[in-house]
C-alpha cells in the first residue's frame, strides 16, 4: 500500500524545512472507499426513514404520489450531499474526511498549510474530471505523473495529500540541572507563554540533544529572543533561559495564555518552529 508513497521537503520563508510523506493512490483509494461506505450507509438510513415517513403518511392521507415525489427529492438531495458536500465540508474544516482520518491522511496546500474551504470545494468539483473515463483513470494517471502525487483537483486547488505523523504520549519534562534559586531570581515572577511558545519550548527541550550544538544554539536564540525582550530579561545562555522560562510557567503555577489574548502578540515564528521540531528526527 505504501509502495508509491514518497517524501517531500518544504522550506519555509524562515529557512526551516518540513518533511512530509505523500500518500500514494492505494491508500487514497482506501480512504475514498471508506468515505463512500460511511456516507452511503448514512444515506441508506435516511432513505429508510424517508420511505417509512412519506410512505406511511401517503397511505393514510391518500396522497402517496405527491409524497413519493417529495421523498424522492429528499433522497436526491441526500445523494448530492454525499457525493459533493460531504467531502468539501470535512476537508475545508478539518483537512480530512472520516475515511482519510481512518487511513491516516490529510489534505494540505503545496506549502504545507491547512487548506481552506475554497480549495476544498475546487478540488472536489474537479473530482468529476479525475473520474474519467472510468475508475478514476485520469486521476490515477495524474498522480503517477506529478512529483507531489496530485490528481487534477489537487493541481487546480494547489493541494496535496500527506500521511499524518503518529503521536505518542510524552513523559513529564524534567529540567536538568534543576533550576537554581540564583537563576530564578533573574526571571520575572509573572511569565506568560502562549500555546505556540510553550509547545515550541517544550519540544526544543526534549529534542535539543539530538539537534547538534550549533543547530540547538541557533534555535534557542530564535525562540528566546522575543520572550526575553517582552519580559526585559538578560540571560547569557539562551537554551538555559528557555528551560527556566518553561519551569516558571509550567511548574510554578504561572499563566499560559492563548495567542490572541496578550499584547503584543507572540512571534508567529514560535508556531513554525514548533511544527518543525515536531517533525525533527
Amino acid at each position: 500500500m505504501t509502495a508509491l508513497d514518497t517524501a517531500i521537503a518544504i522550506e519555509t520563508p524562515e529557512h526551516i524545512v518540513f518533511q512530509h510523506r505523500l500518500a500514494g493512490p492505494a491508500r487514497r483509494s482506501l480512504a475514498y472507499v471508506l468515505d463512500l461506505v460511511i456516507a452511503y450507509s448514512a444515506l441508506a438510513i435516511v432513505g429508510a426513514i424517508v420511505i417509512l415517513v412519506f410512505g406511511g403518511s401517503g397511505a393514510l392521507s391518500g396522497t402517496a404520489g405527491a409524497l413519493g415525489k417529495a421523498g424522492m427529492g429528499v433522497l436526491l438531495v441526500g445523494a448530492f450531499i454525499v457525493q459533493w458536500v460531504y467531502f468539501a465540508i470535512f476537508e475545508g474544516l478539518t483537512g480530512r474526511t472520516l475515511g482519510k482520518r481512518a487511513a491516516g491522511l490529510r489534505v494540505v496546500t503545496v506549502t504545507g498549510q491547512p487548506i481552506g474551504m475554497q480549495a476544498a470545494i475546487l478540488r472536489n468539483l474537479i473530482r468529476a474530471a479525475d473520474a474519467l473515463p472510468s475508475a478514476y483513470l485520469v486521476g490515477i494517471a495524474s498522480i503517477a505523473a506529478t512529483a507531489r502525487l496530485q490528481r487534477l483537483g489537487d493541481l487546480a486547488a494547489g493541494t496535496m495529500v500527506i500521511l499524518e505523523e503518529s503521536t505518542v504520549g510524552a513523559s513529564a519534562l524534567r529540567i536538568f540541572p534543576p533550576p537554581d534559586p540564583r537563576e530564578l531570581a533573574l526571571i520575572p515572577d509573572e511569565v506568560s507563554l502562549d500555546h505556540d511558545e510553550r509547545r515550541a519550548i517544550e519540544l526544543f527541550l526534549r529534542r535539543s540533544q539530538r539537534l547538534g550544538p550549533s543547530r540547538s544554539h541557533e534555535l534557542a536564540l530564535i525562540l528566546a529572543a522575543p520572550i526575553a525582550k517582552r519580559h526585559a530579561i538578560t540571560f547569557p545562555n539562551a537554551a538555559r533561559l528557555l528551560a527556566l522560562l518553561y519551569d516558571r510557567a509550567a511548574n510554578a503555577g504561572r499563566s499560559e495564555l492563548p495567542a490572541s489574548s496578550r499584547v503584543p502578540a507572540s512571534d508567529p515564528l514560535s508556531g513554525t518552529l514548533a511544527r518543525w521540531l515536531e517533525r525533527a528526527p
